[in-house]
């Protein structure tokens, strides 16, 4: 469980760093919304991005632990059925004015910009360069243009990025690590589960807060600040606030369920279970 819980936390960025893409014309659905700012493309992501940070643990597990972690894999994080148990989750949370204005955001200039920026930022040779470069850029901040970082730190607060993280983070591994219990037949009672995740996931939630800000500083590098306050008056509006908030809250149950069930397939590929 070691090596789980600590790569998690790369997966959690995509909860305040959403791919948006452009549309032609106002989205009026929930569905539309998801399609317009590249919802999609986020769930897209997370299969392989699981699969990137298993494989990025320091300690190389034996093989027959990484056949068993490929078979887990097959069919997890899969995003068309993620995406529907997710709007599923958040039919009827938002009322027709919501969706009217986060429509006419992302066609507007500004979403179309702050879309481009995303995308950028999106590809796998640019999460690799974020990775280096957002640290040495949130290193720069404080005495290059301290406005831009109170700025970067106030939206990931308005957006409570780093406590929905953790959340999401703690809520995975509890389902991994409860169904792994079970299934060598060694269950525990959940408050002794969770007090085995917090000590074997110690500094989580700094890791969690380090990686949104460095990817903050990144994706946004070049945004003029003006444009910036005006993003981040969009996503703290009524709107913006109202559907990322019920996208957190879907979006991490639906993980955490996913998370269970790689768990239970998992077990069963090591033959500890039975499908």
């Amino acid at each position: 469980m070691t090596s789980f819980v600590p790569p998690l936390t790369r997966l959690m960025l995509a909860l305040c760093c959403l791919v948006s893409v452009a549309v032609a014309a106002p989205a009026q659905t929930l569905h539309e919304i998801n399609k317009a700012n590249g919802f999609h493309e986020m769930l897209m992501a997370i299969g392989p991005g699981f699969i990137a940070a298993v494989k990025s643990a320091p300690e190389t597990p034996p093989q027959k632990v990484q056949d068993a972690l490929a078979a887990a894999m097959e069919g997890a994080f899969d995003a068309n059925k993620m995406e529907a148990a997710i709007e599923s989750r958040m039919a009827d949370k938002l009322p027709a004015q919501d969706l009217s204005d986060l429509a006419s955001f992302y066609a507007s200039p500004l979403g179309k910009h702050v879309t481009a920026l995303e995308i950028q930022a999106s590809t796998p040779e640019e999460r690799q360069r974020k990775t280096i470069e957002g640290p040495k850029i949130m290193g720069e901040l404080p005495s290059r243009d301290p406005a831009r970082l109170a700025l970067y730190k106030k939206l990931v607060d308005d957006l409570s990025a780093v406590d929905t993280g953790e959340a999401v983070a703690l809520n995975m591994g509890y389902a991994m690590l409860s169904e792994m219990l079970g299934a060598a037949g060694k269950p525990l009672p959940d408050d002794q589960i969770m007090a085995l995740l917090r000590q074997r996931s110690e500094g989580l939630r700094h890791d969690i807060e380090t990686d949104v800000m460095a990817s903050v500083a990144y994706i946004y590098r070049d945004l003029p600040l003006d444009d910036l306050k005006l993003y981040k008056t969009f996503l703290t509006s009524p709107a913006g606030s109202h559907y990322y908030d019920q996208m957190q809250v879907a979006l991490g149950a639906v993980m955490t369920n996913e998370a269970r069930s790689f768990g239970h397939r998992f077990f069963v590929a090591l033959g500890y279970r039975k499908a």
